[in-house]
């Protein structure tokens, strides 16, 4: 079985007690997985004698994690009584600190949104503005009955990487840094003392796999180019993250020599702003993103042509690269860079086609604020683990 990460979940409890508690665990993360389910269905799933299971739902009916919502709608026989998750015994906090709004979600046990606010993050850099505008979220959250101290988690999406004891670094805007600690500081003198903070594009692989065009995927990669640009990789239905949570940090590697010898990085290549000032530095001419965009789909300019081709070779070399060094087959591409050019998938598909010498497939994701649903699933995944 697996949970919200897709991690195996297999337990081994030391104790009666473990044991127990374990069993919960296990019957919590199926329902939450594969939706209502009979205590037959449950005992099959687990491989576990029914009056074990029996007497582990009753439990967890006693405590209200779980509720029964009525009869299994077979045609012939005893109907069993279906036991599902209940939504509301916690709620989720989902916090996106990397894109350009800044994104709250109040999120139950199913994930389902109950409360959805964003506002542009430059609005909420200054230390009393943010706190001004969390005070005003977590009064909107009472004002709908929203019960704040069932809130068992905190997930927070963080543009950086996530190391031990509390340590961030490699973020690409030294703002969001700041931003993030006075986020923590607010919410912990308001005693919300669950909270986790990861990075934004291995959330966005979180829901991409539950969601996305490859869900059914043993292995794939999410490779995002906005500001920043970086890979979110499943292995065996299993994110991983890497030895010191580092992994994917591809927008780092270096695929150009300045000429004073140093060299350039991926990001700083073919992120959304280095986009924009290659651009302006090619044709001196101050440019945003659409216009850039509206340039080359008429494609009259050989300028534009020739950067837009030097973008497509540089993507191009790093999904080649990580194709040969991991093997993985599949990768999902998320990002406004990505919307440079209405054919560019397909561009960037024959060109890596032309490259590698074993077969990648590129898709497009259709999963929306990726990030904070991966920040909800986490959310839950812990409160299964409480």
């Amino acid at each position: 079985m697996a949970d919200v990460l897709g991690v195996d979940m297999v337990y081994k409890g030391s104790t009666q007690t473990d044991v127990k508690r374990d069993n919960q665990k296990m019957i919590f993360s199926l329902l939450f997985e594969n939706g209502p389910m009979t205590r037959a269905e449950l005992s099959k799933a687990l491989e576990s004698s029914k009056p074990t299971v029996s007497k582990n739902v009753a439990e967890l009916l006693q405590t209200k994690r779980i509720i029964e919502v009525g009869k299994e709608k077979t045609a012939v026989g005893k109907k069993g009584i279906l036991i599902d998750v209940n939504p509301n015994y916690q709620y989720v906090l989902a916090i996106d600190l990397a894109k350009d709004n800044f994104h709250l979600v109040v999120a139950n046990l199913r994930g389902q949104w109950l409360l959805d606010q964003s506002v542009s993050v430059e609005e909420v850099y200054d230390p009393e503005h943010v706190h001004n505008y969390l005070r005003i979220y977590f009064e909107q959250a009472k004002s709908v009955n929203i019960d704040l101290t069932k809130i068992a988690q905190v997930v927070i999406s963080y543009p950086g990487v996530v190391g031990q004891n509390d340590g961030y670094y490699l973020t690409n805007v030294q703002d969001k840094e700041v931003l993030l600690h006075e986020v923590k500081k607010f919410l912990r003198a308001k005693n919300f003392n669950t909270i986790f903070v990861k990075n934004d594009i291995n959330l966005a692989a979180v829901a991409e796999k539950r969601y996305g065009v490859l869900q059914d995927e043993a292995n794939l990669y999410l490779l995002s180019a906005h500001i920043g640009v970086g890979i979110g990789i499943i292995l065996n239905h299993r994110l991983y993250e890497g030895e010191r949570n580092a992994a994917g940090e591809i927008g780092f590697i270096l695929p150009k020599k300045q000429q004073d010898g140093q060299y350039y990085t991926l990001e700083e290549r073919v992120g959304l702003p280095a986009i924009i000032q290659r651009f302006q530095e090619l044709t001196r001419r101050q440019e945003s993103f659409s216009t850039i965009q509206k340039h080359l789909a008429v494609q009259t300019d050989s300028q534009l042509m020739d950067l837009y081709d030097e973008i497509l070779e540089e993507f191009a070399v790093a999904i080649t690269n990580v194709a040969l060094v991991l093997d993985i087959q599949k990768v999902v591409l998320t990002g406004h860079v990505f919307d440079l050019k209405d054919t560019m998938i397909l561009d960037l598909q024959e060109r890596v086609n032309r490259m590698t010498p074993i077969e990648t497939n590129i898709y497009r994701s259709m999963t929306n604020h990726a990030s904070i649903k991966g920040a909800v699933l986490v959310g839950i995944e812990r409160s299964i683990e409480q």
